[in-house]
C-alpha cells in the first residue's frame, strides 16, 4: 500500500499554484472554439496529483491556491465572477476524484492493472463529468451562443478528462518514491531505442509539415504516432509512458489549434471531437499497457525476491542439515568409541577385543603368520582398593596400562579385558617372542613405584601366554587357552609368566619352556 513519504512543504505550496497557472494558460492557448472551450484542460491534474501524493494533507491551502491561480490565469479573458466559479468547479472536480481514489485504495504508482480503471473512473469519469455539468452551466449562462448546453457539457468533460488522463500520471510519476516502492525500471537505452526515437522525430516533422492530414499527396495522420507511444509503454515505465503520451498529444493538439487539420478538413467542433477521441484512445492504450507491464515487472521482482529468499532458506537449511549430520556422525562416532573403549584407561574394551582378535586370526591364517595372546592380571589388586581406596586403585590401573603400552610394540594392542585384567594381542609374534614380551612387561610392572596421594604403591602381575594354532576353531578357544595359563600362573604363586601352547596338554612355566627353546 502506498504511503506518502513526507507531509507537504513550503516548496509544494509554491509549486502547485505555479503549475496550475501554467496549465491554465496552456489550456487557454489550446482553445479552438469561439466560445472559449478548450480541447485540453491541464491545471486540474496538478491539484489532483498534489492531493493524491500527500493523501489529502494540506487540502485547504492547496484548494485556495488553485482558485487563486485560476483567477489569475482567467482574468484577461473572463470576468472575476466567471474565474471564481471556474476555480471552485475545478477544485470540486479534483476533490471528488481524490475522495473516490482514496476510498478505492488507488496506488499512484499504477503498480497493478486494477489501478488504471480506478483512476479513469474516478478522475476522467466521475470527477470530470460532475465538473462538466457545472462548467457547462456557467458557459451557457455567461457565453452561450450557438453552442448548446449538451455540447458545452461534452467539450468540458472531454477537455478535463484528457487533462487528467495525460498530466496526472506524469506528475505522480515524477514524485520521488522510496527505492522499494518505485516500480519504474531504470532507464537503459539500447541502440535500437535511439533509432526508434529518431524515427518518431521524423514522423513528428512530417506531421508538422503536412496540411489537412497529407504530405505530398500521402495521408499522414496522428495514428502514425501510436506505434512509438506503444513502444515506450512496452519498454519503459509509467513515467516515460506518460511523457510520450503527453508529447504525442501536444503535437496533435498544437496542429489542430494552428489550423493544420491533422484529421482533414473538418469544422472546429468536429476537429475538437476527433482530437479528443484520438488522445483518449492513445492514453488508454499506452497507460493500460504500461500498467500491465508494471504489474508483471513488480510480480517478477517479487518472485525473484521470493526465489532468493527461498534459496537462502534452502542453503541455510542445507547448512543446518549438514551441521546436524556432522554432529550426529561425531556423536555416533563418540558413542561407538565409548562402546568399544574403556572409559578409565582409554584402552579397547572386551567387546572391541573380540572383534579385533577375530580379524587378526583370519589375517594370520591367510598370511601364515604367527599370532600371540597374552593375558595379564594385577596381583592382589583387591587389597590395593581396600587399603588405599578406589581412586588410588583407578590410578594404579591407569599407570599399569601406561607402563605396559610403553613396553609393547606399535603393532601390538593392549586391551582392558575386565577389572584388573589386561590382554595383549601381538601379531607376528611366535612363542619365544610372546614369552619374552610377557617377561619384559612383568619386570616393568614389578619395578615400577606408582606415586599416589596415599603413598607409593608397588604392584606385580601374573601372565598367561598362548599362540594361535591350526586347530583353533574360533577366538574363544585361543582366549580360553591364555586364560587357563593365567590361572595356572596365579595358582603357582603369582608374579610369573606361564605359557600354554597347543603342543602340550599341560600349562608350562616360562622357565621350563625357555630351557627347551633354541633362541638361535
Amino acid at each position: 500500500m502506498f504511503r506518502p513519504t513526507r507531509p507537504p512543504a513550503v516548496a509544494d505550496f509554491v509549486l502547485l499554484p505555479l503549475l496550475y497557472y501554467v496549465g491554465a494558460k496552456l489550456g487557454v492557448w489550446l482553445t479552438v472554439m469561439p466560445e472559449g472551450t478548450a480541447i485540453l484542460w491541464p491545471p486540474n491534474s496538478a491539484l489532483l496529483a498534489a492531493l493524491i501524493a500527500f493523501q489529502g494533507r494540506g487540502y485547504v491551502p492547496f484548494a485556495a491556491l488553485a482558485v487563486g491561480a485560476e483567477v489569475a490565469a482567467d482574468l484577461p479573458a473572463f470576468s472575476l465572477v466567471e474565474a471564481l466559479l471556474f476555480g471552485v468547479t475545478n477544485v470540486a472536480e479534483a476533490t471528488i476524484a481524490f475522495l473516490l481514489l482514496a476510498r478505492w485504495r488507488f496506488d499512484p504508482r499504477f503498480a497493478t492493472l486494477a489501478d488504471l480503471p480506478k483512476f479513469i473512473l474516478a478522475g476522467p469519469g466521475i470527477g470530470a463529468l460532475a465538473a462538466a455539468f457545472c462548467g457547462a452551466a456557467i458557459y451557457s449562462h455567461f457565453r452561450g451562443a450557438d453552442t448548446g448546453y449538451l455540447e458545452f457539457l461534452r467539450i468540458w468533460w472531454f477537455g478535463d478528462a484528457l487533462g487528467l488522463m495525460i498530466f496526472t500520471p506524469l506528475l505522480l510519476s515524477l514524485r520521488p518514491y522510496a527505492r522499494a516502492e518505485d516500480p519504474t525500471p531504470p532507464l537503459t537505452l539500447r541502440p535500437s531505442d535511439w533509432l526508434i526515437g529518431l524515427a518518431a522525430l521524423a514522423i513528428v516533422g512530417v506531421l508538422v509539415a503536412s496540411r489537412d492530414g497529407s504530405f505530398h499527396g500521402v495521408h499522414i495522420g496522428p495514428a502514425s504516432l501510436l506505434p512509438f507511444v506503444i513502444f515506450v509503454a512496452a519498454r519503459f515505465g509509467t513515467r516515460w509512458t506518460a511523457m510520450a503520451t503527453m508529447s504525442a498529444a501536444m503535437v496533435v493538439i498544437a496542429m489542430a489549434t494552428a489550423g493544420r487539420s491533422p484529421f482533414g478538413n473538418l469544422p472546429p467542433r468536429d476537429m475538437v471531437v476527433q482530437v479528443q477521441e484520438f488522445v483518449l484512445i492513445m492514453s488508454l492504450m499506452a497507460l493500460g499497457l504500461s500498467a500491465l507491464l508494471t504489474q508483471l515487472r513488480t510480480k517478477q521482482r517479487e518472485l525473484e525476491t521470493s526465489n532468493r529468499r527461498l534459496d537462502d532458506l534452502n542453503r541455510n537449511l542445507e547448512a543446518r542439515v549438514d551441521e546436524r549430520t556432522a554432529a550426529l556422525k561425531a556423536l555416533n562416532a563418540q558413542l561407538e568409541k565409548l562402546a568399544l573403549t574403556d572409559a578409565l584407561t582409554g584402552l579397547l574394551n572386551r567387546r572391541a577385543f573380540m572383534d579385533l582378535v577375530t580379524r587378526e586370526i583370519a589375517h594370520s591364517r591367510r598370511q601364515h603368520r604367527p599370532l600371540a595372546v597374552l593375558m595379564c592380571d594385577l596381583d592382589h589388586f583387591k587389597s590395593v582398593n581396600d587399603r588405599y581406596g578406589h581412586p588410588v586403585g583407578d590410578l594404579v590401573l591407569q599407570q599399569a596400562a601406561a607402563i605396559t603400552k610403553a613396553v609393547i610394540r606399535a603393532s601390538d594392542t593392549l586391551v582392558r579385558y575386565g577389572g584388573e585384567e589386561f590382554v595383549i594381542l601381538a601379531p607376528d609374534t611366535d612363542q619365544v617372542g610372546a614369552l619374552d614380551l610377557a617377561e619384559r612387561i612383568r619386570q616393568a610392572l614389578g619395578s615400577a613405584a606408582i606415586e599416589t596421594d596415599r603413598g607409593i604403591v608397588n604392584i606385580t602381575a601374573s601372565f598367561g601366554v598362548t599362540a594361535l594354532c591350526e586347530d583353533d576353531e574360533n577366538p574363544e578357544q585361543l582366549v580360553r587357552r591364555a586364560d587357563e595359563a593365567l590361572y595356572s600362573a596365579k595358582a603357582q604363586g603369582r608374579d610369573r609368566v606361564v605359557a600354554s601352547f597347543p603342543e602340550r596338554t599341560e600349562p608350562l612355566a616360562a622357565q621350563e619352556l625357555n630351557s627347551q627353546i633354541d633362541y638361535e
